[in-house]
């Protein structure tokens, strides 16, 4: 059987919406574009661009970002093009989110690339580079260029929704793996270690009891279950798995 043949389609826009904070470490990012038509200008002036709405749907972006300490960070999201078509993507190479000459905007850049989604991107391949700032009250705006390769005949295969799929929230098995993809985890054990530091050498904390105590969480935060790893459901609380818990510390007299 030969594969289905691709074809690739080119685009632009410029998504608006704001970016919360999930976290110190986690972003998300929620934003929409208009159908629009972007016109580049080059004369005697020089370079001049505008962007106009144009007739048509809306697309929506939704996306989360783990920022490391440089500066740098990972990515990935779905931008719904219209109702069951729906691109899904993850940031590849250097992506960064810094500084701007403006000091009242934050400047990131990222490549994406695609990996797959429904409807008119079932199968598709492609890159997506994205262009943004953010402003001091949190205020995303968001370029995009893309070369997106997708099947001939896939827009046939979309579904009949008339609707706009409802934006799934994260559950707790995803919320925790966001967490233990970022550096934020390591950040908590240090912050624990640093915090029962002084106490390890003096009494009544130098005992055996609650040097043995203190060794126990401390493997019990390092063995907790990554809720994406395959077996976690059967070690979560909720599944009533057992889960080794410190002992209950013994009165001193």
């Amino acid at each position: 059987m030969q594969p289905t043949p691709l074809q690739p389609i080119v685009y632009s826009l410029q998504f608006r919406g704001r970016v919360t904070s999930l976290s110190a470490r986690v972003l998300e990012q929620r934003a929409s574009a208009p159908s629009q038509v972007l016109t580049t200008t080059v004369d005697a002036s020089g370079l001049a661009g505008c962007v106009q709405p144009s007739e048509g749907e809306e697309a929506l972006l939704v996306s989360r970002l783990v920022l490391a300490d440089d500066g740098s960070f990972d990515q990935s999201g779905t931008i719904e093009f219209a109702p069951g078509h729906v691109l899904a993507f993850r940031s590849v190479g250097a992506a960064r989110l810094g500084r701007s000459p403006d000091p009242h905007l934050r400047h990131g850049a990222a490549v994406w690339e695609v990996q797959g989604g429904e409807g008119q991107f079932r199968g598709a391949r492609g890159r997506i580079t994205s262009n943004f700032f953010v402003s001091d009250t949190d205020e995303l705006t968001d370029n995009h260029f893309g070369l997106v390769f997708v099947a001939r005949a896939a827009a046939t295969d979309a579904s009949d929704a008339t609707t706009r799929t409802p934006l799934r929230p994260l559950g707790l098995r995803e919320t925790w793996a966001e967490f233990r993809r970022s550096s934020g985890f390591t950040d908590l054990l240090a912050e624990c270690a640093l915090w029962t530091a002084p106490w390890t050498g003096s009494l009544p904390y130098g005992g055996t009891d609650c040097a043995d105590d203190f060794a126990l969480c401390a493997r019990v935060w390092t063995d907790v279950v990554s809720y994406d790893e395959p077996g976690a459901a059967q070690a979560s609380p909720s599944s009533g798995g057992d889960r080794p818990r410190p002992p209950r510390r013994r009165e001193r007299r």
